[in-house]
């Protein structure tokens, strides 16, 4: 499992003092662990799945693209660059991320099969590339740009 992974790569960043390295994990693990206690409040038998790590780690990008965005714009190289290094850490772990043509093509498909029209229907049609059996493989912001385009069009 992926948290097992997480695990032994921080042993190995500790061996090899790794410090970005064994910061990026440690805040990994303690959002795992965080969401770990919010399930277990729903329900005492729900174990996190790969999915929910795979989210947890696709938001904690998001997050550091934004901190980058604002550290640029706020003349804060050094920090930004920091941010870019844990965006590297982070990437490690999550499956390889479909190729664009790929992504507009399971967009394409799902609109189709939902006989999307405009952009009333953007929300069905995100939800549903959210249930797609390759999700965790798709950037979400760029299928949402791919979806636009296409309803626009």
């Amino acid at each position: 499992m992926l948290k097992k992974q997480l695990t032994d790569d921080l042993v190995t960043a500790t061996k090899n003092k790794d410090k970005e390295s064994i910061n990026a994990i440690r805040l990994i693990l303690a959002a795992i662990k965080d969401k770990e206690i919010a399930l277990r409040s729903e329900d005492k038998n729900k174990e996190i799945s790969e999915e929910i790590i795979f989210n947890i780690l696709k938001n904690m990008i998001k997050q550091r693209n934004e901190s980058i965005d604002l550290n640029k714009k706020g003349n804060r190289p050094e920090l930004a660059d920091k941010e870019k290094k844990e965006i590297d850490i982070i990437q490690k772990f999550l499956p390889k991320q479909l190729d664009d043509n790929v992504v507009k093509e399971i967009c394409k498909e799902i609109i189709q099969k939902l006989n999307a029209k405009n952009m009333s229907d953007m929300g069905k049609v995100m939800a549903e590339i959210k249930k797609h059996k390759s999700s965790s493989q798709i950037d979400m912001a760029n299928a949402s740009s791919y979806v636009k385009i296409m309803l626009n069009s």
